[in-house]
């Protein structure tokens, strides 16, 4: 296979063979709810309370 792309003089292009499937995401369907006046909503960075999730550094409940 040709391939035009080139970087630093060298080829950039990658052939994939494999058709195996290497992630699925499940998305849970997501009902309208109440939402924040548009003020908060920029402070808190979204408008959907439902989505207003606390976020933890570490991944872990007390943020380490």
């Amino acid at each position: 296979m040709e391939c035009s792309c080139n970087q630093d003089g060298k080829s950039a292009c990658f052939s994939q063979s494999c058709t195996c499937i290497l992630a699925m995401a499940t998305v849970p369907r997501q009902t309208f709810g109440a939402v924040y006046e548009p003020q908060e909503a920029l402070k808190r960075g979204t408008i959907f309370r439902d989505l207003d999730l606390p976020f933890y550094v570490g991944g872990g409940n007390d943020g380490r």
